[in-house]
């Protein structure tokens, strides 16, 4: 075996007659390639005019030119024919070793805010990116496109990397030059939601290096918004103004419970499918605790407590 001047690795198989039909050949080589790399074999033998490659013992399907293209691992030998027929001994292995490459396995992981969070209100979202290696991630790539229902505030200064908002298409960008094995960087965004519903938020992460588990390189949030502005004092007194307890965007569920509790904890409303039609009839000025249920969108019940105070 012999290396040309334009890297192509030549197979010394000499064919010393047609007659005789025998052929000596180079002796057992290992070649060690980086994945993603080529090398040409090319078989040589005086008085051939056709080949045959093998690759673990199997024809190679189509290889019967005097080159052959490796990419991939294996022992390959080769055969080579005259024009008379005759073949030569199949030439000694040269085996193709594809080494193994040091990758990073890299991971994002996006999180709202746990409190429940009402419409048109800020909150936030946290973006942790974690190298879980094995080895350097260099040139990380964070992409975070907003959904219609949320408008950008700002990103909070980050200690590793430079994040950027693009208005024309919604996406926080972020760019990480380097992280090592084992590290984590954060990120926080603060956004506005627009109207009440479950938002649906994800965030991507890239890399230069080949990363071998692609699942854990998108992660998405679901966050539901509430679209109730609960009042903290109604003044039911007949001047046609703020006459009774309305909660706006109650009308955003389909269904709802309202129960108002004294100050000695016995309940003196209760309403399944409130109209915000409540006006303390019948109850003295003061502070009442209130209980406020409604079904979301995911058929989940969410409970609002607090104080309203009745004021004639």
């Amino acid at each position: 075996m012999m290396f040309n001047r334009l890297g192509i690795i030549v197979f010394s198989v000499l064919l010393l007659s047609a007659a005789a039909c025998f052929a000596q050949s180079n002796n057992p080589n290992t070649l060690n390639l980086k994945p993603g790399v080529t090398v040409k074999l090319r078989a040589s033998g005086t008085g051939a005019t056709s080949y045959q490659w093998f690759r673990n013992g199997e024809p190679i399907a189509g290889a019967t030119a005097q080159d052959y293209v490796v990419n991939s691992a294996g022992k390959y030998t080769v055969i080579t024919f005259s024009l008379g027929g005759c073949s030569s001994d199949l030439s000694e292995e040269m085996e193709v070793v594809m080494e193994s490459v040091i990758s990073a396995d890299v991971s994002i992981v996006k999180r709202s805010e746990s409190r429940p969070v009402m419409n048109t209100e800020v909150f936030k979202y946290n973006l942790l990116v974690r190298n879980n290696g094995l080895g350097m991630a260099t040139n990380l790539q964070v992409k975070d496109d907003l959904p219609e229902n949320l408008t950008f505030v700002s990103v909070d200064p980050t200690v590793v990397g430079t994040a950027s908002y693009n208005e024309q298409t919604k996406t926080v960008s972020w760019a990480i030059p380097s992280l090592a094995n084992g590290s984590f960087v954060e990120l926080i965004i603060n956004v506005r939601s627009m109207k009440p519903g479950n938002v649906v938020n994800s965030a991507t992460v890239k890399i230069d290096e080949i990363d071998p588990d692609p699942s854990n390189n998108i992660s998405v949030d679901t966050k539901e918004i509430t679209g109730l502005k609960i009042p903290n004092v109604f003044t039911p007194n007949g001047d046609g103004k703020n006459e009774t307890f309305f909660i706006e965007r109650l009308d955003f569920y389909s269904e709802n419970q309202l129960t108002i509790i004294n100050r000695w904890g016995s309940t003196v409303y209760e309403k399944k499918g409130y109209l915000n039609d409540w006006t303390a009839n019948g109850l003295v000025d003061g502070t009442y605790f209130y209980v406020i249920k409604v079904k979301t969108a995911s058929a989940q019940w969410q409970e609002f407590k607090g104080y309203v105070t009745v004021m004639r």
